[in-house]
């Protein structure tokens, strides 16, 4: 990222009143009112290890640089903190949609998410996952993959914790998959936004990076299993829709910072009616109508999946669309703390190629970073398979 963005990026983060300590001013307490915690309910399994497992609203400055309240879960491990307080973990959620009710706050914790937090939990870590800028919020749309928004996203949850609580430690680190991946490298990038406190590095799962060779080299792939015969076909449908599921949220969150963008910029005239839904409807209900769609033009024209088109044909020249995707790459400078990567050979939705190239790049730029390759395991499973390994990574870090 250019130093334009970088100090475009913590001017709107000083801008606010949560980061004058961080700026450089007198560091007056956030103000709270009494509906700014509210209760997240979880099972059995995670309230015997969190004394607390909140949904805590905080302020943040949207892309469109106006104050808007936005909401990070926190659990907190029961008994006595430690010396210093509690260290913390920022967990980066993965892709759930752009629509309000996809926000992790809205529904319950499960899958590898609750395990993880039970993890950390267990291990004496604090759980700081942020829904992300209009996640949480009815009135603000979300900015997908819009790399300052999720660092002033996951930076603002952080600081907001530690002040509510009281008894957590300016020590933390972040973990991301997928989406959070992506926000994890963010806020590695500009975590010195907050300068008393002491980031300890990055776990990257699976992490979005490079959107346009990713999409490219998906839709390739499902061709080619389509081409393969009937179970590759019936295999490519599933990994098609998940692709234009994303190129609809990615041109939801371009429409969040740019109201002016338009779908069919990105989509087909006759395709945007299904894309514009990415703004009400979550990922995996997305995917659905998409595959249907899909479905049906083979149905129609003897399974022939190459007749398929969704994108315009040049989507990716557009203007608005090559500047979202170039000004939203992450890593693209030095970090400067340790970075780990998960990544499975089996990924549909981010390839292993890509993720090599980005360590490569990181590499490059003299980042310490460290790839740890997941055999046959796909987006999911590189997450859920591994969390005893990913707590593992998170512990190097912090000690």
């Amino acid at each position: 990222m250019n130093v334009n963005l970088k100090n475009s990026l913590l001017a709107t983060m000083c801008s606010s009143a949560l980061f004058l300590t961080a700026c450089g001013g007198d560091g007056g307490d956030f103000t709270y009112t009494k509906s700014d915690v509210a209760a997240y309910g979880v099972d059995a399994d995670v309230s015997v290890l969190a004394g607390k497992h909140e949904i805590l609203t905080y302020k943040m400055q949207s892309v469109l640089k106006t104050d808007i309240d936005a909401t990070t879960l926190v659990f907190i491990p029961k008994g006595t903190a430690p010396a210093g307080g509690w260290p913390v973990v920022v967990w980066a959620h993965g892709t759930t949609g752009a629509a309000d009710k996809c926000a992790p706050s809205n529904n319950p914790l499960d899958g590898g998410e609750k395990d993880l937090v039970k993890e950390l939990l267990s291990r004496g870590y604090a759980v700081v996952a942020p829904d992300y800028e209009g996640l949480g919020n009815t009135k603000v749309a979300h900015p997908y993959l819009n790399l300052s928004s999720a660092a002033v996203s996951i930076l603002g949850a952080l600081d907001a914790a530690n002040k509510k609580y009281g008894n957590l430690s300016k020590n933390w680190s972040v973990v991301g998959w997928s989406q959070g991946g992506h926000a994890a490298l963010a806020a590695a990038e500009f975590h010195s936004a907050l300068p008393t406190y002491n980031y300890k590095g990055a776990v990257a799962i699976a992490p979005a990076s490079y959107l346009a060779p990713t999409l490219e080299n998906g839709m390739d792939y499902a061709l080619g299993l389509a081409q393969s015969g009937p179970q590759g076909l019936t295999e490519a449908v599933p990994i098609a829709a998940t692709l234009y599921t994303y190129a609809a949220i990615v041109s939801s969150g371009i429409k969040a910072g740019n109201t002016a963008f338009n779908y069919n910029q990105a989509f087909l005239n006759d395709k945007t009616s299904i894309a514009s839904q990415a703004e009400s409807l979550c990922s995996p209900e997305l995917a659905r109508i998409f595959a249907g769609d899909i479905q049906s033009t083979l149905a129609g024209n003897g399974g022939d999946y190459s007749k398929y088109q969704a994108l315009q044909p040049k989507f990716l020249d557009d203007a608005d669309i090559k500047k979202y995707l170039a000004e939203n790459t992450p890593a693209k400078v030095k970090l400067d703390k340790p970075v780990v990567i998960f990544q499975g050979t089996a990924d549909t939705t981010v390839p292993y190629l890509i993720t090599q190239q980005l360590e490569s790049y990181m590499l490059s730029q003299k980042t310490d970073v460290r790839l740890i390759t997941k055999v046959n395991e796909t987006h999911g499973t590189s997450f859920s398979n591994n969390i005893a390994e990913i707590s593992d990574e998170v512990d190097e870090l912090m000690n």
